[in-house]
């Protein structure tokens, strides 16, 4: 099995933005001060359902969530003569182009899948076991990536454009937990933790420390210092001779060999609830304090499945495609083809002596939450401060939830959240959970509202999107 790394991650990295797809956490954070949710648990392991519960196998828990800076369809593609073109296009002006892209433009992506899970209480304790898949993504991408392609090629003159800080890192696990909570203080405080076993599946670290390309009317020359790391399962770097110079192979991406598991490590989650009921203060016996720190742990690569590149340093000289485009038809997709596939090769990679095995830590995160009752057993607002540590982005959000529950089996949540949002989307989740039979859970941080006329949602920094099923069992805990 192929995998064209640099071109396939990067690429899929910029789709993800490009669609207006973070924390790895795998539960909308609009359901955080949800009681009926038994996602929220992967937020705060001291937060739990209402019911015990077995999920659906595969189906009880998929979530997807992704976010970007400035950097969307808006700003990659653009109305002309009744149809979207590319920033490419000859008559969109330059000035126009660059106006909204910020000099670094990221996209953290995050995908899980519950296989198995079930939770129920013991007396005051709350157990829960989990089986599922994630993935986690974060791609940086320079404004100079943009100036190059867009301005580069100049008739009379040459411009050097610095691609540094270039970068990818990108994982995928299998992830077996358990998570136990205890409540303390006559009811008011809860305590949970969940421990967790890690299985790596794969893993690449693609980070340009320094990167610069000289473009001139026919050429491209290059010089950087580049590294790039990858783990799988009999993992190794796969060449193919260069497209121009004949005397030349270059890195065209990795080969797997006979499956294992390439990675193994551990996980840990904490979190506490603490309620107010019982202060001598009137109005703040209605508040509830919440925080969580979740993911903190590693994934150990053995050295048999671990694979390392770097470029040397020397000039390598290319004669690139011509980005110059007339017509509308050319994607996005096809520039940045063409685009990753001529700085692929003018990186020139080469593998290093090998590097032993390595290990890798996981993307921390961090929730706060402060919950207020407006309406006994009916509506609480609330508000949930998150952010996630990553290896290259760090990023924050912070959630303002309007939770209603007008009936014992229906719980409602209308949410913004204010750092991706800017006014275009809002959050809802919707838990239809009747004591007995089949439970449904529906909820996006992101809601798509405003698209284009050929339906693309050109203005979103942000998708968030979570479904699950369930089947309860045992009573209602209030």
């Amino acid at each position: 099995m192929k995998l064209n790394s640099i071109s396939s991650g990067l690429i899929i990295a910029m789709v993800c933005c490009l669609l207006s797809l973070d924390g790895t956490a795998q539960s909308s954070r609009t359901s955080y001060f949800m009681k009926t949710s038994y996602a929220r648990t992967s937020l705060n392991a001291a937060l739990r359902p209402d019911q015990s519960y077995i999920g659906i196998p595969f189906m009880s828990n998929i979530y997807l969530d992704a976010r970007t800076n400035t950097f969307n369809l808006n700003n990659l593609t653009f109305p002309l003569d009744g149809e979207r073109v590319t920033f490419m296009h000859a008559q969109i002006p330059v000035e126009k182009v660059m106006e909204n892209i910020s000099d670094n433009n990221y996209v953290t992506a995050n995908i899980g899948l519950s296989i198995f899970s079930a939770g129920f209480f013991r007396g005051d304790s709350y157990w829960s076991f989990d089986l599922g898949v994630r993935t986690d993504g974060d791609a940086n991408v320079p404004k100079s990536v943009f100036e190059l392609l867009k301005v580069g090629f100049k008739e009379n003159e040459t411009v050097t454009h610095d691609l540094s800080d270039l970068s990818l890192d990108q994982n995928a696990f299998i992830e077996i937990s358990a998570t136990h909570s205890r409540v303390f203080l006559n009811n008011s405080l809860t305590v949970g933790a969940r421990a967790k076993l890690l299985l790596g599946l794969s893993y690449i670290d693609l980070d340009a420390k320094s990167l610069s390309i000289t473009a001139g009317n026919e050429f491209w020359t290059a010089k950087s210092r580049v590294k790039l790391k990858g783990a799988g399962p009999g993992i190794y770097a796969y060449y193919s001779d260069s497209d121009y110079n004949p005397e030349r192979r270059n890195f065209d991406g990795f080969h797997y060999g006979s499956f294992n598991i390439p990675g193994y490590g551990m996980g840990l989650d904490v979190g506490g609830v603490y309620d107010l009921k019982d202060v001598p203060v009137g109005f703040l016996q209605k508040l509830k304090v919440s925080y969580a720190l979740n993911d903190i742990g590693f994934i150990s690569w053995t050295k048999s499945n671990v694979v390392q590149l770097s470029s040397q340093e020397t000039e390598v000289t290319v004669s690139p495609h011509n980005y110059t485009i007339i017509g509308g038809n050319t994607s996005i997709n096809d520039i940045f083809n063409n685009a990753v596939d001529d700085i692929r090769q003018a990186i020139n990679l080469h593998e290093d002596a090998s590097p032993g095995g390595y290990t890798t830590s996981l993307r921390a995160n961090m929730n706060v939450g402060l919950e207020y009752e407006v309406w006994k057993d009916k509506m609480t607002a609330g508000f949930l401060y998150s952010t996630k540590f990553g290896k290259y982005i760090t990023t924050n959000e912070f959630t303002f939830s309007a939770n209603y529950m007008p009936k014992s089996w229906l719980a409602t949540s209308f949410s913004y959240s204010a750092a991706y949002s800017a006014f275009n989307t809002f959050g809802l989740a919707v838990h239809i959970a009747p004591a007995r039979g089949l439970n449904f859970f529906l909820a996006s941080d992101y809601t798509i509202f405003k698209i284009s006329p050929q339906f693309l949602p050109t203005s979103s920094n942000a998708l968030n999107f979570q479904i699950g099923l369930s089947v309860p069992f045992g009573g209602k805990r209030r």
